[in-house]
């Protein structure tokens, strides 16, 4: 790793002696000064109630208001004036207070350049675990899924001040169990084309079977998939801006994912779930890992559960071409970070690189599934962290004890390097092989990785 439910669901570990002071986000207090009111997250230390602290904020302020406190027994959302935060500074029961940020889907032959056909072969191919996509949802229907999903999920927010629907199909802000997460609604049309397109595409990098007309197979094509719809629909054009985009456009709340991610760790056990996916993310820049900053890692408790239950969290390093540096939430120690190459190997100029890169895998012109039962080629940090999802379920299949920490080393053991300049200074990463991983030899380590 980068050196890292609903009420009735467990609480996320942590210091249950914590009586330090709340870690109050400066971006949050900066933004508070411009606004009357910002959208944030309050996470409570463990053993808090959320409906106590819920019920005093209400009563802070006129100018803040809860938004949802009944979905986790962890944190809640609510819109924070300025009154209010001087409040939340001095609750001894409150871990920390950030903005809800927005994350976009980073958008936009790959099997045989990571050798996972000749590892299927092996047998070696997913079966009897589960890859989770947190994303914009799937096309349920879609051939290339056929029999294998195991459930559904939906975390998607409204907001009148963001101009966000929810992309869940019955309206709400949540929805559990089949169809939940499809994507063939009327919110995700735009123009007369299905706008949600990402989450199936990732989707069947990760796990696709080969059917007719399809271009492969994909990584697990015998594993099982868990799709949860993470995004919302924004339709207010200052909001679309922070992706650059123009509305409407498709953007996700961070508590949403934080949500998605608890009900990943209540179902674990249930599906045998190898792997969380997020291709998405912010905008920035960070050459470290960025857990002591609140409005990068708002997802860490959840990613520190999984990655403690064996489930390892795979996020997209993001797009932007930095040098040496990794977007949020990928920069979390406990994220698997992931970078594109080609298929010969070579760095794209769209990929985020880095220290804090943990491993490769191929990202350009990558065919695989789209909604309404058809194929498309997109490109990629998005396209290649689902690669390392993927691998993930076939390392759980192969080595069933494996900790998260031991699958990745043997990812990065035995890879084929992968060498770039970073900040004046030679790196060298490694690009998944799973022939090589999942046989019994192990290849020598890889200098400098």
């Amino acid at each position: 790793m980068t050196t890292g439910a609903l009420c009735a669901g467990p609480a996320l570990r942590a210091d249950t002696t914590d009586t330090g002071d709340p870690i109050i986000s400066p971006a949050l207090v900066s933004e508070i000064k411009e606004k009357s009111a910002v959208r944030s997250i309050i996470q409570l230390k463990p053993g808090q109630s959320v409906e106590a602290v819920a019920a005093d904020i209400e009563q802070a302020s006129e100018g803040s208001r809860v938004l949802e406190a009944a979905q986790s027994p962890n944190f809640f959302v609510a819109e924070v004036d300025g009154t209010t935060l001087e409040k939340l500074k001095r609750d001894s029961r409150v871990q920390s207070v950030y903005k809800d940020e927005l994350s976009m889907p980073f958008l936009d032959t790959s099997t045989v350049t990571i050798r996972s056909v000749q590892a299927n072969r092996a047998g070696w191919n997913g079966t009897g675990t589960t890859v989770a996509v947190l994303d914009t949802g799937i096309d349920s229907d879609h051939p290339f899924f056929t029999g294998r999903i195991a459930d559904e999920a939906c975390f998607s927010s409204s907001s009148g001040r963001d101009g966000a629907v929810s992309l869940c199909p019955n309206n709400q802000p949540s929805q559990t169990g089949p169809g939940s997460a499809n994507v063939e609604i009327p919110q995700c049309t735009v123009n007369g084309a299905n706008a949600c397109s990402h989450g199936t595409h990732v989707a069947g990098i990760a796990a696709g079977r080969m059917t007719p007309g399809a271009p492969a197979n994909g990584v697990a094509p015998e594993a099982r998939l868990l799709p949860i719809q993470v995004f919302s629909r924004i339709d207010n054009p200052l909001t679309c801006a922070i992706g650059g985009s123009t509305a409407p456009c498709f953007l996700s709340y961070t508590s949403d994912q934080k949500l998605a991610l608890e009900y990943v760790t209540r179902v674990v056990r249930t599906f045998n779930v190898a792997s969380v996916n997020m291709s998405l993310g912010g905008s920035r820049g960070y050459t470290e890992a960025c857990d002591a900053d609140p409005a990068a890692s708002g997802v860490k408790p959840e990613f520190d559960a999984l990655a403690g239950l064996g489930v390892a969290p795979v996020v997209a390093a993001g797009n932007a071409g930095l040098p040496n540096a990794v977007s949020s939430p990928a920069c979390i120690s406990t994220a698997v970070a992931v970078g594109a190459t080609d298929d010969a190997d070579a760095l794209p100029t769209f990929t985020n690189r880095g220290n804090l890169l943990d491993l490769f895998a191929p990202g350009v012109a990558v065919n695989s599934a789209v909604p309404d039962d058809a194929y498309g080629v997109k490109q990629g940090t998005s396209m290649a962290a689902p690669h390392v999802a993927g691998a993930f379920a076939l390392m759980r299949q192969r080595f069933p004890e494996n900790t998260v920490a031991q699958s990745l080393q043997r990812l990065q053991d035995t890879g084929t390097p992968v060498q770039f300049d970073s900040a004046g200074t030679a790196v060298i990463k490694s690009r998944i092989d799973m022939e090589r991983a999942t046989t019994t030899a192990q290849a020598p380590v890889n200098p400098g990785i």
